[in-house]
């Protein structure tokens, strides 16, 4: 009988994470850009390649949630991130709010989240990325301004224990930036690395997977 009330005990300690109390996330992602979409580009360079819609750019993070769970339901906090792009070695580091459902309240769930906030940028390496156009090469660099940023998705949450848990979720992503590139008369080809001048903004979106653990 006693160990009976304990497996009970143990099943039931495992079917919520927690009804209330706070909450934090630490996550582990990869995305892969999908396309850029521009809207402000230099008289001139409209149908330019460097100017499409086409950015194939990988970039992986890791990030923090710090929240607060209301119910076995619904939690909200704030987060930030650590964001690298693997192309041209740039990256972010995103600030933003987060909402968090789970659900149901059962042992595992599924989850779903949605964050929206400003990624001030960082670089690495200023050179610019190295692209080919079909008919030569372009020197430009991605993501070369700060913006805001969105990020959603949604997976299953598995709990270990009572006060933890494991989050696998497919996600989507959206951030503002810019493309600077070269713009003007054709330097000569030694300087051309140098000479990227003009910045055309544009959205970045991208998918990916994002690895999490709860407690």
């Amino acid at each position: 009988m006693v160990v009976l009330v304990a497996q009970v005990s143990s099943a039931q300690s495992l079917k919520v994470l927690k009804t209330r109390g706070p909450m934090f996330i630490t996550s582990a992602s990869f995305f892969q850009s999908l396309a850029r979409l521009p809207y402000n580009i230099a008289p001139g360079t409209e149908y330019a390649i460097y100017n499409g819609k086409k950015a194939n750019i990988s970039n992986v993070a890791v990030s923090q949630f710090f929240g607060f769970q209301f119910n076995p339901y619904l939690a909200l906090g704030a987060g930030v991130g650590f964001e690298f792009w693997t192309n041209n070695k740039s990256g972010f580091v995103p600030l933003y709010v987060d909402f968090r459902v789970n659900m149901t309240d059962e042992r595992i769930s599924p989850h779903w989240y949605l964050n929206a906030g400003y990624a001030p940028r960082w670089h690495i390496d200023n050179r610019p990325y190295n692209a080919s156009t079909g008919t030569g090469k372009m020197y430009l660099i991605h993501g070369y301004t700060s913006g805001w940023m969105g990020e959603t998705g949604i997976g299953l949450k598995a709990n270990v224990s009572r006060t933890s848990a494991i989050l696998v979720t497919v996600s989507g992503k959206v951030q503002e930036s810019s493309l600077r590139y070269h713009s003007g008369v054709e330097p000569t080809q030694g300087l051309k690395p140098l000479l990227v001048n003009t910045n055309s903004h544009g959205v970045y979106l991208s998918v990916g997977m994002k690895a999490s653990f709860v407690f």
